[in-house]
Formats: C-alpha cells, sequence, structure tokens
C-alpha cells in the first residue's frame, strides 16, 4: 500500500518553459501555484492572451489519460454543458518530462467554497442547478460502453460494469471485506445481473462533487475535470454525488432528482442502478485511496459491508 504521495516542488521557472513550448509567443506576465486537486499540478498564468491555468499530472502521466480528457470534455460541450476551452496540449513537455495541458482559466467560486455560507434556500437552489446540468451531461449519449475514444468497447451495460467490477476488484486485497474477494466477486456480478440493463450508453463524468462545479452569481458556471469521464451507465454517477453532496444535505436530493428527471428521465428501476452504483464506488475507493491515502479507505470498507448485509437473504 502506498502513502500520501509528496511530489517534488516544481520551479516557476520550468512551469513557464512548458508553457512557452505549448504556446509559443504568448507573453506571461505573471504565475501563481493554485492548490486544487489531488491527482495534477495547476498554475494560473497571467497572459496577453487572459487567464490561462496550465496543468500537469502527478499520478497518472500516460498523454492518452489527457487525450480522454479533453475528449469527454468536449462530448460534454457539445451537449449544452459549461466546460472550460482548451488551449494547448503537449503529450511531454521537454521542461517538464511530462504531459502538460492548457486551458482557459474560470472565474468564480468553487461551490466546495461557497457551501458553508449558503443558506437552505440557496442549497435548494444548487441541488435543482445540480440537476439540470448532470442531467445535460448523462443525455449525451455514444455508440459503445467504454472510454470516449474507444480504445474500450463494450457492447452492453451488463458486460461494462462486469469489467468495471472484475477491474476493481483486481487490484483489490483479498481480505477487503468480510466475504473475501470471491464473496465480494459475487455478490456484484449477481446485482450486476439483477438490475435493468442499460441500453444506451450516457456520458458521465466519474468525479462528481462541490470541488469541480464553479459558481457565479451563485449559478453553476463550469464543470470541472472530465479527466474520469466514460460513456457508462449514468447511475454510477449517483455514488460520488450521493456522498459529497446530499449525504451531508438529504433536504436537496428531491429537488436534484425533480429537475435531472426533467431534463434525463429517471427510468423504471432507476433505483436499483443507484444502490449498484454506490456499491461500485465504494469499492473503487476502497482500492484507490487503499494505493494513495489508506487513512480513507476504511470507511467505504464499511460501506461495502453494509452494502453485502444488505445483499444476504
Amino acid at each position: 500500500m502506498t502513502a500520501d504521495v509528496d511530489e517534488a516542488p516544481i520551479a516557476s521557472d520550468s512551469v513557464r518553459d512548458a508553457l512557452a513550448e505549448a504556446c509559443p509567443g504568448t507573453r506571461v506576465a505573471g504565475l501563481r501555484p493554485l492548490e486544487a486537486g489531488y491527482t495534477s499540478r495547476q498554475w494560473v498564468a497571467d497572459t496577453d492572451e487572459g487567464p490561462l491555468l496550465v496543468k500537469t499530472p502527478v499520478r497518472d502521466t500516460d498523454p492518452e489519460h489527457i487525450r480522454r480528457l479533453i475528449a469527454t470534455t468536449r462530448r460534454a460541450a457539445d451537449g449544452g454543458v459549461p466546460v472550460v476551452r482548451f488551449r494547448a496540449f503537449t503529450p511531454r513537455s521537454t521542461a517538464l518530462r511530462r504531459p502538460v495541458l492548457v486551458q482557459e482559466f474560470q472565474e468564480g467560486t468553487p461551490a466546495d467554497e461557497a457551501w458553508e455560507s449558503m443558506g437552505p434556500a440557496e442549497r435548494t437552489g444548487f441541488a435543482e442547478d445540480l440537476g439540470r446540468v448532470v442531467g445535460r451531461i448523462h443525455s449525451c449519449s455514444g455508440a459503445w460502453f467504454g472510454d470516449v475514444l474507444g480504445t474500450q468497447k463494450y457492447p452492453d451495460g451488463a458486460s461494462f460494469l462486469h469489467a468495471v467490477v472484475d477491474s476493481r476488484l483486481a487490484e483489490a486485497p483479498e481480505d477487503l471485506t468480510s466475504a473475501g474477494r470471491e464473496g465480494l466477486s459475487a455478490a456484484l456480478h449477481r446485482a450486476v445481473d439483477a438490475v435493468p440493463a442499460e441500453r444506451t450508453p450516457s456520458l458521465t463524468h466519474g468525479d462528481l462533487w462541490r470541488q469541480n462545479l464553479v459558481l457565479r452569481k451563485g449559478r453553476i458556471a463550469c464543470v470541472l475535470d472530465f479527466e474520469h469521464g466514460l460513456l457508462a451507465d449514468r447511475f454510477l454517477d449517483f455514488g460520488k454525488l450521493d456522498e459529497h453532496v446530499f449525504d451531508g444535505f438529504p433536504d436537496g436530493r428531491a429537488a436534484f432528482l425533480a429537475a435531472y428527471d426533467e431534463v434525463c428521465a429517471l427510468p423504471a428501476g432507476w433505483e436499483s442502478r443507484v444502490r449498484l452504483g454506490h456499491a461500485v464506488h465504494a469499492l473503487s475507493m476502497s482500492v484507490y485511496f487503499l494505493r494513495w491515502t489508506p487513512k480513507w479507505a476504511p470507511q467505504y470498507v464499511r460501506e461495502l459491508e453494509e452494502w453485502l448485509d444488505g445483499d444476504r437473504p
């Protein structure tokens, strides 16, 4: 298991060089680090083209990961979702020796920062706005289940979900839960076969929490970081949504669902698909945090145990 990663500092001169390589001729008046996210380092550059965000990954440095991020973001834009526009992409920067992405910098307040100062009515309004935005994301469909670039394709929702479960379990220790890996695998695959099948893949964000939502005048002005986006069963997105938004604000969930349903209708059996989405989310977060930040893993293991208790006859 790997503890928190403490990446060595990146010199500002190296970032300037990387920006000059990606955007030749752009004049930079100032550069400041931006404390945001866990999987990348980011800086805001004041330039003659306006503020630009320079971003380089620190965990997954495969340039294909960035290409998927760009493609997924642009697919969301085609569906009317407010997203960032990209300025340049360097698969391997000479200065930083890793991929560099340059995009417009979105002015505004992250919803996570604004949350504490919101009253109940403002939070309900945010939940409604979020329902419409997530509905727009999920209204974007695809021709296959898998990643937007088509590197991995699955013919139907069940095949995709079975593959996701197997992929996550392959990273899990044998004793992750009291059921053991085989018992957990059997329960999850049984649940995949039991839920109503998703016929058409929806664009999913994969990381929907308040930190990835930029507000201006109280409204969602931009959805950030589609790096985990897929063409998938849309209710996989509800795992993180419910954990990070509605577990602490349950009164807003009805408003969210009503607004969501107006944009992207809730089908019969959607509740069972949400429950499965919660289980897959708990499994994914368990193995993720066991690798990167072990202290956060136990809460997700407990959620898996609770889900298993409900699965047992």
